[in-house]
């Protein structure tokens, strides 16, 4: 497990990192689109058809963009899509608002990289407190592994990464199943705690707790609350 919530940590940051600075003001920037028209007395900026936003490494295209003449505050419509690199973010529409304070992402968000993948429909990111939500359904895959709950948070500033309204985790290739109502990451301590009603699954061996902790440094786990590990008699002793 611990590569994965590795991988998905660093997706998660560096995507947001690219948001950032897609749209920096002091980076210079290039506009295409089939119709373009600069408003000086609006001070208002509006694309349409084929829109190409280019500024350093990343490439925003749209069917549709508007914005004000400082770029402090920016919509796309139709087909959004960011690339920077080998990260590519989907969506069908985005604003930033507040000198891009706020940055959010509707409708079928999708994040990839390198057949990895995030989904939901509703990605929202604030500059100043450097913290996120993704709400809609979310869902991480990647490497036969899946997480799922109602929303995941995340803040950059501490590096933890949240998910709340009921975490369940599918691995694959670890035969790995587990269920909490909470599920916190913690990529300077890599440690990951399940948290209310947990129940995890690995082979024919099941736990049920409070709070379940795994250190994913030195692969140890720490079960608290009315804990119950359940070792099937054909593998005792091994």
């Amino acid at each position: 497990m611990k590569n994965k919530f590795l991988i998905l940590s660093l997706v998660i940051l560096t995507l947001l990192f690219t948001s950032v600075n897609l749209l920096a003001k002091e980076e210079e920037t290039t506009l295409m689109a089939d119709e373009l028209v600069v408003d000086d007395i609006k001070s208002e900026i509006i694309a349409i058809g084929n829109v190409i936003l280019n500024r350093d490494n990343s490439k925003l295209t749209s069917n549709k963009l508007t914005a004000n003449q400082s770029l402090g505050e920016i919509k796309a419509i139709g087909e959004v899509i960011l690339i920077r690199e080998d990260i590519k973010l989907s969506a069908q529409e985005m604003t930033g608002k507040e000198e891009l304070e706020r940055l959010v992402f509707t409708g079928g968000v999708v994040i990839e990289q390198q057949g990895r993948k995030i989904i939901g429909q509703k990605l929202t990111f604030n500059n100043k407190s450097n913290q996120g939500l993704l709400t809609g359904k979310p869902k991480m895959e990647s490497e036969g592994a899946t997480i799922t709950g109602d929303r995941f948070e995340f803040d950059l500033d501490t590096k933890k990464f949240f998910v709340y309204g009921g975490a369940h985790i599918v691995d694959e290739s670890e035969g790995l199943m587990a269920e909490a109502e909470k599920l916190e990451y913690n990529d300077q301590s890599q440690k990951v705690i399940l948290t209310g009603n947990v129940y995890a699954k690995r082979g024919a061996q099941t736990v049920n707790a409070e709070q379940v902790s795994i250190n994913l440094k030195t692969r140890k786990m720490v079960a608290k609350g009315k804990t119950k590990f359940v070792i099937p008699s054909d593998e005792k002793g091994d």
